[in-house]
C-alpha cells in the first residue's frame, strides 16, 4: 500500500510544482498586458484624457496642491519598465522619508506600502492635533 501511495504522489507533486511555476509568469505577462496600451496615448492627451475620475480626484489632493504630477509616483506611462500602475513604497520615500521609516519599523505593517491604509488620489492631510495640556 505504501508503494502504491509513493508512486501517485510523485507524479501528483511534480505537476503540482510544474504548475507553480508556470503561474508566477502569467500573473506577470497579465500585469504588463495591463499597462502596454499607455505606450499608444496620442501626442496631446494627458493621463486626464482616459482617466477623468482618477485625475478629478487627485486635482482635490495635497500632492496636487504641490505640484506631484502622476508621472512622478507613477513614472514615464510609455515606458513598460518605467511605469508602476501602484507605485513602489521607495517612490513614497522619496518625499515621505519619516512616514515610510515609521511604517517599515513597525512590524504590523510588515509587507504593506502607503496605499495599503490611504487611498492613492483620495487621501487627505492628517490633522495633527497638540497633546493634552499644550
Amino acid at each position: 500500500m505504501n508503494r502504491f501511495r509513493a508512486r501517485l504522489f510523485i507524479p501528483a507533486f511534480f505537476v503540482l510544482l510544474v504548475s507553480a511555476a508556470s503561474v508566477r509568469p502569467a500573473i506577470a505577462q497579465q500585469e504588463q498586458a495591463k499597462h502596454i496600451f499607455h505606450r499608444l496615448i496620442p501626442a496631446g492627451d494627458t493621463c486626464a484624457s482616459c482617466h477623468k475620475a482618477i485625475y478629478d480626484q487627485w486635482k482635490a489632493s495635497p500632492h496636487a496642491a504641490n505640484g506631484v504630477e502622476c508621472a512622478v509616483c507613477h513614472g514615464d506611462i510609455t515606458s513598460l519598465k518605467d511605469f508602476a500602475g501602484t507605485p513602489a513604497l521607495s517612490t513614497c520615500g522619496a518625499c515621505h522619508t519619516d512616514q515610510v521609516a515609521q511604517l517599515k519599523s513597525d512590524p504590523f505593517m510588515n509587507g504593506k506600502t502607503c496605499v495599503s491604509c490611504h487611498r492613492a488620489h483620495t487621501f487627505v492631510e492628517h490633522k495633527k492635533t497638540p497633546p493634552a495640556g499644550k
